[in-house]
Formats: structure tokens, C-alpha cells, sequence
């Protein structure tokens, strides 16, 4: 297969030679910006030595100057941290450093009663408690003016250490941000700048102690992994591999951390305590020794992770339902408030909305008379900017270019909502909101690509700024279901490809060319050592599939029994509605139908063309070939069908939750009859293979055995599985484990019995 590839310059094969390097690492190198000999070798073998200087954060020796003095004076100090795994790394570090040499203790507000960040209300409880000589802020207090100057009318001292953009009015006090004026490498978390702080009081020896928990508020805090942040995290997950801290350990395990690790298992536990209220008994974490108080600590953190994730369901469930029926032609940016919504979570309730929908998005809890929001965004839009613009009408503002805190008045909500909305659509291309595939390179998977996939491990750690690089292999793969899950794998010359939970995605029912989105890793099953292709997305271009494969991704047409009167329209009205970007989907039940389609008008032609997808939330304007089960139709304003479903009850069902459906041509029912004496044999024989204790295998396998005594096909077992699970007789597991019930049941009651029996 022919590949194209960037040119490397004389130079850079140059560099690669020397270095041992393949040609197409050192192009991902490239991609990355690192074409010279020294960065590249200062990116893949990172040195402590290669750190910045702590003093070239403006105020950082005047900070660690009124430390000491307030060690020597035996002050007492209070560090005043955010209640995120950021800031409470940042305040671990601090305490670790402190506590054997001063009177120091630490406060994190809880995000219900206190809010976010500082507020005088909290300082004045803090203070009639424990009256502290000395305040340090970590992980916040940039925009903390007034309650700088509260502190310092009560006599009280005040360093305030943060990463947040500065805005207009600093607090009048020692500030160590490295954003205010953004000499040397700035772009460090809250704990990176309390680690420069420790650095910049007892040097670079001592900082050592504490690289594991500043990596893990690097890479938890999405900060560019570059420069500084680059060495913290490598050493850090290094450190924790070799002598991980007794809470991390009794949290996960003793088994080596990736940065995969970090952002998806370990940070979602340490942040979920403060997500849901109070973050003060997570610090003990880092600084607890006692393993019998680090296992409840460890046990509470867990279910505190449970009641967080069930909580984000909710919302995100939620600002779903309430996105039902936008004109996406209209949209710049997702906005949404819910009465009831847990604060704590909303920031990865947008987060999880900008993936699925690919808007910019700001989630807001109503809060009395004040809406208090999380945002986040794509990356074609610095929000932080755009929120500048509307910080008059707010009540509380800060944070980056992708995610944002802000607290509005109610009565200034729809204003903004509105403006901003407008603000964005001047301002970019409706392009920016339509899905794509990104990818760094096209392999070829009849190459062997083992030696490629151990050379990608140098990037590590990956993540923000120097992302998992991700492949494109072309191909006409045929994939095979993994048992009866919803996985399924394919082994290339070159490697094995596997997709997981994607079989509803078509990938183990269509043949034909496929252009598959993989992230590429080293894999080791039974002594064998080979490269995996962990599937991300696909784009067919073409669809390929027979008639058995695409009535067996249309089986669920069978569930939905009523049926009703649908307009029917024309290709010339079709591609007026094509116009517009967002809004109209037309559907198709199998090749020749896609084919037919394609062939009467370019405008249809050229859209893009799923297959037996669920596909992301985005109501771009598209063509589905075999919807999946799990389709979601409620973001569309039309749906158009194009083909022969299974049954007009699957049109009525969409017509019941889209605004305008039509159909094009003949859409009569394709209709599959099954005798009642099938479903007696194929019960019988499933009740034996139960009480054998034997698998379900494969359909495959079900079907070699039901052979000899009936004649009986994948489809005709596939709807006859249907019929016994939607009345309860029969479960098959994901591992092929058989229930089934003695009960007697009339098949009747069964839609897609009815479907089929008709």
C-alpha cells in the first residue's frame, strides 16, 4: 500500500540517524514541533537539570523570604488551598515541606457552604478559630483582592501562590503566579508553582521528595506536558513506580501508573471528596502513614467516586434532554442551568457535552439569586478570552483558555446567554462545530509495526501538549465479534486491531474499505509480544455489507409494533434542506439503498456516511446506513428514510421524536416471517445447554449445533434470542453464560414476535 508521508530535511534524517530513531518517529517529533538535535533530546531523556529557575517567577523570593522568616519568628501559618486534586497537591506539598519546622496548618473550603475560592465570610470563621501570622494561598487567590485586603486589616500577612490568569486588579500582596508576567516557563499547575516555591526556599535536592504528587496535579490539571511540566510529570510516575506513597498505594494498587492512570483513575478519586463537599480529609493522602486510617480514607474516597459518577450521569443525562429540539444552525456555545444540579460536577458534565456534541459549553447550578457554572471547550476557542469580554455582568470569574469557573446574577444570566452566544458566531466558522477525524499520521497495517509502537512509548507521559498520537490504517478489515459481547477484534500482518463496546458500531457487520482511527501500543498475550490498534472512531467509505449483514444490524426495526401516515418528499427539497450544516439526517437499510441515493444527487453524495453507528450527538448533516439500536435521532430536526425498514412501527417510533420525518421512494416494510416450531426447538435446546452448563459461544457455534436438527440461519436465532430476552426467558451474559426460565409464556406479548408472526 502506498503511503505519503511529510519529507524530512536533510537535518532531520540526519538527527535521526544519529539518535537511533526511526523516520516516522521523528516525523510525530516533527508534528510536535522538536526538529532540533538538542530538544529532542531534552523531550525524550528529561533532566532535572534542564528546570527552569524558581526565581524566574516574579515574587517568588519575597515569598520564600517571608516564609523563613516566619519559621525563625515560630509564626503561625495557615495555607489556604482549592478543593481540586490540584489544589489539594499543591497544599500536600507545602505541608509536607512546613509542618516539621513551623506551626502550619491548612483550610479547603467546602464547595457547598464556602463556594469556590476565597470569600471574607469564610476568612472571618477562619480567623475567630485559629489566628494565623501568616496566609498562603495555593491553587487560588489571584482574583482575591478584596479578601487580601481583609486579612491584611486584620493584621494577617498574605502570599498568594496561583496559576490562574490575572486579571486586571492584583491582590496587594506577594503574588507568585507565573502568568502575570509570563518570563521563562509559566505554564505550571497550582502544585508545580508550590513546588518552585519549596525549590526556590531549600533547592532542587529537596523538591525530589515531592515530584509524585506534583505529577499528579500536572497531568490531573491538564497543563501542557512541555518543559518543566514534561520533567515533573516523567520523574513523578517514576517515583510512584518505585516507591509509590502508602495512600496511593493502598488507592490503586502497586501496579506501574501511566498518565492514562492518573487522569482517569486516580484524579477522578482524589477530586471526588470536593466535588461533592469537602476535600480537607483527602489531603491525608499524601501526608498519612497509618494504613489502617489510609484504608477507610481510601474506602470513603471510593464511594465518594461512586456517588460522583452516578451524580455527572444525571446531569449529563439532563443537559441532553434539555438540548432536544436546538437549531444547531444557531449555535455558538452550549448553555444550560439546572435548579438542582451538584456544582462539583458540572465541570466534567461540559467536558463530557463538548466531546459528544463538539460546542463549547458552560454548565450552570442555580444557586438563589446566583448561577455559579463550570465551562469548558474545543480548541478552536480560547474561553477564557471570550469570557473576558462579558466579566461586567459577572460575579466571580477566572480560569484558562479550555475550562473556566464563573458565577453570574440571575437576572444578568439571559443577557449573557444570549450575547455571548452571538458574540461566538461572529467571530468563527460553523466548521469549527462540525466533527472530524484528526490524526497524526497513515500507517500501514500489512507492515510490521511492533517496533514503531515500543518507539512511540519515549512520548510518555502524554497527555495536554503532547497528546497519544493517533493513527489512521486503511483497509478491508472483517472483524469478528469477541463471544457474544459487543467487542470485536481483527489481526492485520502487521497488528491486531480490537475495538471495545463498538459492535453496535458496525465494525462486525460491514466489509469493504475502511479508514480506522487507532492509537497504537505494545500488547503481550501468552508469550507473544505484538503491536494493538486500539480502535477510537471510523469512517467508511463505502458501504459493503450483504443482505444477511444488514438485516442483522436492523433486528431491532422488530421491537416497535405501531405504525402511522409519514410525508414523503423529494431529492430537490432535500438539498434546500442541506443548506444549512446541522439539522437533517437521511437514513438507509443496506448497500444498494445507499447506492441508489448516492447516485441521484451530489449534494448527497458528498455528505458524510456512517454505518450501523450510535455515533457522537452532533446533528451535522449526514447519511446512516443501518442505524444502530442506540441511535440517538432527538438532535435532528428531520429525519428522512430512504430504504426498506423491518417493520413501519420503527418509522412511527422516529416520527414520535423528530420534529419532521419524510420518506423518499418506497419505504414498504421488508418483512421476516419465523414458524412457531423454530422457537420451540431453539428454546429446548437452550434450556439443555443451561442445565449442561454449557456456553453460547458465538451464534456461530449455536447455529452448528441446532444444524442436524433444524435448519436454522443467523438472523432467524438472533430474532428468536430477541423474542426469549424481551420476555424474560432466556439471558445470555457477555460471556455466554445461559439463564433460562422454566416459566410458560405467551410469545404474544413479544413485539418482535408479533413483527415476525404477522
Amino acid at each position: 500500500m502506498s503511503m505519503t508521508r511529510t519529507p524530512l530535511d536533510q537535518n532531520q534524517i540526519a538527527i535521526a540517524r544519529k539518535l537511533g530513531l526511526s523516520d516516522d518517529f521523528m516525523r510525530i517529533l516533527a508534528m510536535r514541533g522538536l526538529t532540533d538535535e538538542d530538544a529532542i533530546l531534552s523531550f525524550l531523556k528529561p533532566s532535572l537539570d534542564k528546570m527552569s529557575s524558581p526565581f524566574e517567577i516574579d515574587g517568588i523570593l519575597e515569598a520564600s523570604e517571608r516564609i523563613k522568616r516566619a519559621i525563625s519568628n515560630k509564626e503561625k501559618v495557615l495555607i489556604f488551598g482549592d478543593y481540586d486534586c490540584d489544589g489539594i497537591g499543591a497544599i500536600s506539598i507545602l505541608m509536607l515541606y512546613l509542618r516539621d519546622k513551623v506551626d502550619v496548618k491548612y483550610f479547603i473550603p467546602n464547595r457547598l457552604t464556602d463556594g469556590y475560592g476565597m470569600n471574607v465570610d469564610t476568612l472571618r470563621g477562619l480567623i475567630s478559630r485559629r489566628r494565623p501570622d501568616l496566609v498562603i494561598t495555593v491553587d487560588c487567590g489571584i482574583t482575591a483582592y478584596e479578601e487580601v485586603e481583609y486579612l491584611k486589616g486584620e493584621g494577617i500577612d498574605v502570599i498568594v501562590t496561583d496559576h490562574h490568569e490575572p486579571q486586571e486588579v492584583l491582590p496587594e500582596c506577594i503574588v507568585v503566579d507565573p502568568k502575570v508576567k509570563r518570563q521563562g516557563f509559566y505554564d505550571f499547575c497550582g502544585a508545580g508553582v508550590a513546588l518552585k516555591l519549596v525549590e526556590a526556599m531549600a533547592g532542587r535536592e529537596e523538591i525530589k521528595k515531592y515530584l509524585d504528587i506534583a505529577a499528579i496535579s500536572t497531568i490531573a490539571d491538564v497543563v501542557p506536558l512541555k518543559a518543566d511540566n514534561r520533567i515533573i510529570a516523567y520523574y513523578g510516575l517514576r517515583q510512584m513506580a518505585s516507591s509509590p506513597r502508602k495512600g496511593i498505594k493502598t488507592l490503586l494498587g502497586t501496579e506501574r501508573l501511566t498518565s492514562h492512570d492518573v487522569m482517569f483513575r486516580l484524579a477522578p478519586r482524589i477530586n471526588a471528596a470536593g466535588r461533592l463537599g469537602s476535600a480537607m480529609k483527602t489531603v491525608d493522602l499524601f501526608l498519612e502513614d497509618d494504613i489502617f486510617l489510609l484504608r477507610n480514607l481510601c474506602e470513603d474516597l471510593e464511594n465518594d467516586n461512586q456517588r460522583r459518577q452516578s451524580i455527572c450521569e444525571t446531569v449529563v443525562t439532563e443537559a441532553k434532554a434539555m438540548l432536544h429540539g436546538t437549531d444547531f444552525n444557531k449555535l455558538g456555545i452550549i448553555i444550560l442551568a439546572g435548579d438542582n444540579w451538584e456544582a462539583g460536577v458540572l465541570g466534567i458534565a461540559a467536558a463530557r457535552l463538548v466531546e459528544e456534541f463538539k460546542f463549547p459549553t458552560i454548565l450552570f447550578s442555580k444557586n438563589g439569586d446566583q448561577y455559579k457554572g463550570s465551562a469548558r471547550s474545543i480548541k478552536e476557542i480560547n474561553l477564557f478570552e471570550e469570557l473576558s469580554k462579558f466579566s461586567h455582568l459577572f460575579t466571580a470569574f477566572g480560569g484558562h483558555a479550555q475550562a473556566a469557573g464563573v458565577t453570574i446574577p440571575a437576572v444578568n444570566f439571559d443577557k449573557f446567554k444570549e450575547e455571548i452566544n452571538s458574540e461566538i458566531l461572529k467571530g468563527i466558522s460553523k466548521d469549527a462545530f462540525l466533527p472530524t477525524f484528526e490524526y497524526d499520521m497513515e500507517l500501514d497495517a500489512n507492515t510490521n509495526l511492533l517496533p514503531f509502537a515500543k518507539e512511540l512509548g519515549l512520548l510518555e507521559p502524554t497527555g495536554y501538549g503532547n497528546p497519544e498520537p493517533s493513527f489512521m490504517v486503511k483497509g478491508d478489515f472483517k472483524f469478528d465479534r469477541i463471544g457474544v459481547s459487543k467487542h470485536v477484534k481483527c489481526s492485520a500482518k502487521g497488528l491486531d486491531l480490537v475495538a471495545f463496546g463498538k459492535y453496535e458500531h458496525s465494525l462486525g457487520a460491514t466489509r469493504g474499505e475502511k479508514e480506522l482511527f487507532v492509537t497504537l501500543g505494545v500488547n503481550v498475550y501468552q508469550n507473544r509480544e505484538y503491536a494493538q490498534g486500539i480502535i477510537r472512531g471510523f469512517r467508511a467509505n463505502g458501504v459493503t455489507m450483504s443482505g444477511e449483514e444488514s438485516t442483522s444490524v436492523n433486528l431491532h426495526h422488530l421491537s416497535h409494533v405501531n405504525e402511522g401516515s409519514i410525508s414523503t418528499t423529494t431529492i430537490e427539497q432535500i438539498e434546500k434542506y442541506l443548506s444549512k450544516p446541522f439539522g437533517t439526517l437521511i437514513v438507509c437499510f443496506g448497500e444498494e439503498e445507499y447506492n441508489a441515493l448516492a447516485s441521484k444527487s451530489e449534494d448527497i453524495k458528498v455528505l458524510p456516511m456512517i454505518v450501523a453507528s450510535s455515533r457522537m450527538l452532533s446533528p451535522v448533516n449526514s447519511v446512516i446506513v443501518c442505524p444502530a439500536g442506540n441511535f440517538e435521532y432527538s438532535y435532528y430536526e428531520r429525519v428522512i428514510f430512504a430504504g426498506k425498514p423491518l417493520s413501519a412501527g420503527y418509522m412511527a417510533w422516529v416520527k414520535g421524536i423528530v420534529n419532521e420525518v419524510y420518506t423518499l421512494g418506497d419505504c414498504t416494510p421488508t418483512k421476516i416471517t419465523i414458524e412457531d416450531d423454530t422457537f420451540r426447538v431453539v428454546y429446548r435446546e437452550l434450556r439443555r445447554m443451561s442445565q449442561m452448563k454449557e456456553r453460547l459461544i458465538s451464534y456461530n457455534r449455536m447455529i452448528q449445533t441446532l444444524w442436524p436438527t433444524i435448519k436454522i440461519s443467523h438472523i432467524e436465532l438472533m430474532i428468536i434470542l430477541d423474542v426469549f430476552k424481551e420476555l424474560g426467558l432466556v439471558i445470555v451474559s457477555d460471556k455466554g453464560v445461559i439463564s433460562v426460565s422454566n416459566d410458560r409464556t405467551d410469545l404474544s406479548k413479544s413485539a418482535v414476535y408479533c413483527n415476525v408472526r404477522k
